[in-house]
């Protein structure tokens, strides 16, 4: 006679499932550390190639690019459709020529996402880079933002640019750009010149509304400045500043040196050691935090 096949008992059946949670709660972390890594490996991929679009363009322009020129004191036809950010003005350098020409026409421009720009990390920023703020429209953003102390700016027709000799500090030791959270959702903070919610403009330059530059040290200068890490972004708790570079972790912030490279910069760097290392001519020597 045949044997009778038995089924799973219940008790068989629990102890399947239990091993089975078991098991996805081991790889979920696992996974979650890779696609982390994978973010974070394409962000500092990001910034390096920022960083080596600016020495493109000091290589054709025997400058670096401003960091802002801005709208508001260059409003003339002559000036005014090339007023931006640095972001703007390296777009030929990142084979994005045809983007940039739109310069002639800003409003075309503002509504470019450009990938590059956009950190994968960040969850505030869309895939596409670009933002839809209500009746405001779509505009290209970014989670990337320049160093304003070093690139310098152009405002009521003073010429602040900066050339290689002039970053005594070392290329490699100075930051030219970081991470920072592409979208700022609150609705205001101390000191801000109009409401929220705040995003970083990839090809934005104005004095008047600040808040909106795809810049740092700027609004905010010195040890004040030090980056925030991962920032609540969102909500009538949100703590994202948008005068502030900010990483979308806690563990620290990626930053582009003014060599091309990219170095990672833990979340207990001291702010005087951040300052320093903003700074392009001031001497200072960078201690272990760097």
């Amino acid at each position: 006679m045949r044997s009778r096949r038995s089924a799973f008992t219940l008790i068989e059946l629990l102890v399947v499932i239990a091993i089975i949670a078991v098991l996805v709660g081991l790889l979920l972390p696992a996974v979650q550390k890779v696609r982390e890594a994978a973010a974070r490996s394409q962000s500092m991929n990001n910034l390096h190639q920022m960083g080596i679009a600016i020495q493109n363009y000091h290589d054709t322009n025997d400058r670096f690019p401003p960091a802002m020129i801005d709208w508001d004191s260059n409003w003339d036809p002559a000036n005014y459709n090339y007023c931006g950010s640095t972001q703007m003005y390296i777009l030929p350098q990142m084979e994005q020529d045809n983007v940039f020409k739109l310069s002639t026409t800003q409003w075309g421009l503002y509504r470019q996402g450009i990938k590059t720009y956009a950190n994968p990390g960040d969850p505030s920023c869309p895939s596409n880079a670009v933002y839809t703020d209500g009746g405001w429209g779509d505009y290209g953003v970014t989670s990337y933002v320049v160093n304003f102390g070093v690139l310098g700016d152009v405002r009521n027709d003073q010429r602040n640019f900066r050339k290689i000799p002039s970053v005594l500090d070392g290329l490699s030791q100075t930051i030219f750009a970081s991470e920072k959270v592409a979208v700022c959702n609150r609705p205001s903070f101390p000191g801000a010149s109009t409401g929220g919610p705040y995003y970083n403009i990839y090809a934005y330059g104005r004095t008047a509304w600040p808040e909106w530059n795809p810049t740092f040290a700027y609004l905010i200068t010195g040890p004040a400045s030090k980056f925030q890490v991962n920032p609540r972004t969102t909500g009538a708790d949100a703590t994202c500043d948008p005068r502030l570079a900010s990483a979308p972790r806690s563990s620290g912030i990626l930053v582009g040196l003014g060599d091309g490279s990219v170095r990672f910069l833990a979340a207990a760097m001291g702010p005087d050691v951040w300052w320093a290392a903003c700074t392009p001519d001031k001497g200072e020597v960078l201690g272990n935090d760097w």
